[in-house]
């Protein structure tokens, strides 16, 4: 059985303590590292970066470009 840790807030840490803060920071910097792998395979999922990250799509599509015909309800 695993323990579930509650997760470390600006609130319930010292900030002066380093091990406080640096724990914190971990938590976030783990969070943030989650959040930014999802978007990475998202932008591969929709054809905007290779496995690399190196940019496939440089174009607008259509109805961005300056010269389209485009009608915003307006």
């Amino acid at each position: 059985m695993t323990t579930r840790i509650k997760p470390l807030t600006m609130d319930s840490i010292d900030v002066d303590n380093e091990q406080d803060l640096d724990a914190f920071l971990a938590q976030v910097h783990a969070v943030g590292d989650k959040i930014r792998h999802a978007q990475v395979q998202e932008a591969i999922r929709l054809g905007i970066i290779d496995e690399k990250g190196n940019l496939i799509k440089r174009g607008l599509p259509e109805d961005m470009r300056e010269e389209a015909d485009r009608d915003f309800g307006g």
